[in-house]
Formats: C-alpha cells, structure tokens, sequence
C-alpha cells in the first residue's frame, strides 16, 4: 500500500469487482495503488521463494552428482573383488589347510582370507551405503524439481496480476488533472530539509535514502536510481553494510520494535491494509524526524520525506541497528 496516497482499503479485494472504476480519479488511484502495491509484494515473495528452491535443486543436484560417482567407483571395487572370487582368488579354510605347506603357512594363508573377506564385506558396506545416500539425493532433487516448477508457476501467475493491476493503475494517473498530480506528490521533490540520525550505521542508511529524493518509483525496483518501498529501505541500509529481507513483511521482523514515540532517524514505519494484522504489511519507509519519512510510495510519485501519517494505516516500527 503507497503509505503517501491517504489509501482507505479496509476490506478491499483483488478481484475484478475492486477494479471498478471509481467515481473520483484520485479515490480510484489511490485504490488501485493499494492493491498493485500488495500484488508487487506477492510478487517479491514468490521471487525470494523460487530462488529458494533455486538453491535447494542446485544443492541436491551436486549431491547427486557425488553419490553417483562415488557409486560407481564403489561398484568398479566390488566388481574386481566379485571376479576374483570366481577366478579362484579366495579359498576356503579347508583349501587352505590342504596347500599350506607347515602351521605357519596354514596361518598366513588364513589371516589373508580373513583380510580378503573384511574387505569384501566393507566393499560390500560401503556400497549399499552409497547407493542409499545417492537414493536420498535423488528424491530431494526431484522434490527440489517439482516445488522450483510450482513456485515458476506461482510467479507468473503473481506477475500477470500485477502487470494487469499496474495496468490499470497507470490509466488512473492519466485521468487525474495537474492539480491532482501535484496534491499526491507527483512531479516534484517538495521537502529538500536537512535530517539526521544518530551516529552510524543508522545515520548511514538516512544520508543515502535522502540521498535518492526525486528517483523514479518502479515495481520491484532495487536502485540505485528506481525503487519501491521496500528496496529503498534495503538499499539504504546495504549502503551501511547492513543486510536486511527484500520484502516489507519480512523487514518488520528484523531489529526490534520502538513505539511511535520512540522513533529515531534510521528506524523503519511500517503500514498495513487497515486490519493491524502483521501479515498484510505491504508499505515500509523510513524514519527521517520531525514526524516524517522517506519512501518510495507508488505509481507516478517521486522518492520524497512526507508525515508519517502516510495512509493512517500505521502499524509499527522497527530499529535495526542501536
């Protein structure tokens, strides 16, 4: 949700009927900001999560590939074992006794046996534990196979939705007049003040937010020049050495919560859509003082500080480092 839009979504859906063209240009922008922007979100997410699954096919792809050779050479030493018995290589106890020429011989004869047959068997071992460890490897591969191709699924479907939803969005912006465009924000920086934040990794992460004032939003955008909100906020921090998630929902569990009246400059704001449920998070920006903040907020508008009052859907705040 484009904290910055004033968005009223309460009980809002994604399906077609909340595409409806609203009877007031800025109402249905700001509506269809909202939805485009928790679209974009799902978006993020199913991105992180097939990379995921990315990762976890490749792992058990390379542990294939091991337990396959290491099977095949096992099966080459048991094979060369498996021959010499039948060439005659072993013999039994009684063979033994029957060629050795004296008791010492006898002895020596079947101590070699018995390292034949040791070896024979943890061949044998070693082989049925690596044709187990290459069956595991196989079933986490094709586990790994069939979720990367539900989650490539999953993302295109997300995108299609989104793509169709900013779609729309763009033809809203078209429709509001100049004077519409400039009371959301669009076209300008407004706020061009000095802000600071405490000594640090924090104050870091500010200069370089401020730093991107007047960048063009784009859906999905990680910089250094088009962002949204939430690559904004990961982008600043990275500028600090500090990592965070991509994904709004998952940058408000890292750090730890500060009440409102806590705020510092550096700490993220968080917005949901009008629930106060955690999990419908969909706006983060940052805290810049004075009752403000930077964000990236949605389709048309430029990075700029604005209230913290955003769309009067604030849910919490969160410091990451201090």
């Amino acid at each position: 949700m484009a904290a910055a839009t004033a968005l009223t979504l309460a009980g809002a859906t994604l399906g077609p009927a909340a595409a409806q063209p609203a009877a007031d240009p800025v109402k249905q922008y700001e509506e269809l900001s909202g939805q485009a922007e928790k679209l974009n979100d799902e978006v993020l997410q199913a991105q992180e999560n097939l990379a995921a699954k990315q990762g976890e096919l490749d792992r058990a792809s390379g542990d294939l590939n091991q337990a396959r050779q290491a099977e095949e050479q096992l099966r080459g030493r048991v094979d060369v074992l498996t021959e010499s018995t039948f060439q005659g290589a072993r013999f039994s106890q009684l063979s033994a006794m029957l060629v050795s020429d004296s008791q010492q011989d006898f002895l020596n004869r079947m101590s070699a046996l018995r390292l034949l047959a040791a070896d024979n068997a943890e061949a044998l071992g070693t082989l049925a534990a690596a044709v187990a460890k290459a069956d595991d490897a196989r079933q986490r591969a094709q586990q790994a196979t069939n979720e990367a191709a539900k989650h490539t699924d999953e993302l295109k479907q997300r995108k299609s939705d989104l793509d169709g939803r900013v779609g729309e969005l763009r033809k809203a912006v078209n429709k509001l007049t100049s004077a519409q465009k400039s009371s959301l924000g669009m076209g300008q920086v407004k706020d061009t003040g000095t802000y600071l934040g405490p000594p640090g990794a924090a104050n870091t992460a500010l200069q370089a937010a401020l730093s991107k004032r007047g960048s063009q939003y784009q859906w999905g955008g990680n910089g250094p020049n088009a962002f949204d909100c939430s690559g904004l906020t990961k982008w600043a921090y990275s500028t600090a050495g500090v990592t965070i998630p991509r994904v709004a929902v998952d940058q408000y569990r890292v750090g730890r919560p500060v009440g409102q009246n806590e705020l510092l400059p550096g700490d993220l704001v968080f917005y949901d859509d009008g629930t106060g449920n955690p999990a419908a998070i969909h706006h983060v920006a940052m805290y810049v003082g004075e009752g403000k903040m930077v964000d990236a907020p949605t389709e048309g508008q430029l990075v700029d500080v604005r209230p913290i009052r955003g769309d009067g859907h604030y849910i919490g705040a969160r410091r990451i480092v201090g």
